[in-house]
């Protein structure tokens, strides 16, 4: 009998997977981000709205920016106190001249995170074109000169401020996808950046996150969190993500520089192929 349970502990280890339901995570509230303002692109979801979310239970207000009003107007409705929206489309530079000059006349913009961005196919034999100007039209060239245009906002105005870049463990892996080639020059460009600006007080940063559970993976705050190929045997929950996000927006990151900090529960660092 006892042979017989040994055996089908043994097949149950090996076959049998238990799921991770969702972790509970330590948030930051408090004051950290007091006095000042936020412009986070790609605040309306994923990653940028749980940030949204940390940088106002911090005492920060915030303006978020996307491409659908309806979306929009309904995040800072559930953000309530202190936030706003502003329609902007990052692959198009006028709208990002627009947007942003709307922005800054609402509002004293010391923080802005650039936090849009979308995935892309995979498969580096398939790849067209028209996959490889969307993915980095949005993720880098949008980036570019949305920190651009903000940072000139911030040096003509003497704003001694933040610019954080969200880019991904992606970055940590083989340039075969767009999306990885993007994410690798995010990290390339955000010491770029940190080096012409910190010279005006303008503290540019990067944060990487491994795979978290969003819609980019076609999950939720309700999925499940395993995930095989990540050492740590799951994904991240938004919020952890958007902890980091506060310290580095904040005063505490001030002698943090150029850098990219990973979050990704081993992957892309310990296990470089997932």
């Amino acid at each position: 009998m006892r042979k017989s349970k040994s055996i089908f502990s043994k097949i149950k280890n090996r076959f049998v997977k238990t799921k991770l339901s969702p972790v509970l995570v330590p948030v930051m509230e408090g004051d950290l981000l007091k006095n000042h303002t936020a412009f986070i692109v790609g605040g309306s979801g994923g990653i940028g709205y749980a940030i949204a979310e940390r940088f106002v239970a911090n005492g920060c207000q915030v303006i978020i920016s996307g491409t659908n009003i309806e979306k929009l107007q309904k995040k800072v409705d559930e953000l309530k106190n202190n936030t706003d929206f502003i329609v902007m489309d990052i692959r198009d530079i006028e709208s990002i001249k627009k947007g942003i000059d709307e922005a800054t006349k609402k509002r004293k913009i010391d923080i802005l995170v650039n936090a849009a961005g979308i995935h892309g196919p995979s498969d580096f034999w398939s790849i067209t074109e028209d996959d490889w100007d969307s993915v980095i039209n949005t993720n880098l060239k949008g980036m570019y000169f949305t920190s651009q245009i903000i940072a000139k906002y911030m040096r003509e105005n003497e704003v001694k401020g933040h610019i954080l870049n969200i880019s991904s463990a992606s970055a940590l892996k083989l340039g075969k996808t767009p999306y990885e080639i993007s994410k690798n020059a995010v990290k390339s460009m955000t010491m770029g950046l940190a080096d012409e600006c910190i010279k005006y007080g303008i503290v540019v940063n990067c944060l990487g996150p491994g795979p978290t559970a969003t819609s980019m993976l076609n999950m939720d705050e309700n999925s499940y969190l395993d995930w095989e190929g990540n050492p740590s045997g799951r994904v991240a929950r938004p919020e952890e993500i958007a902890n980091w996000a506060v310290y580095l927006a904040s005063d505490i990151g001030n002698y943090v520089v150029g850098d990219s900090i990973y979050v990704t529960g081993g992957s892309g660092t310990i296990c470089i192929d997932k």
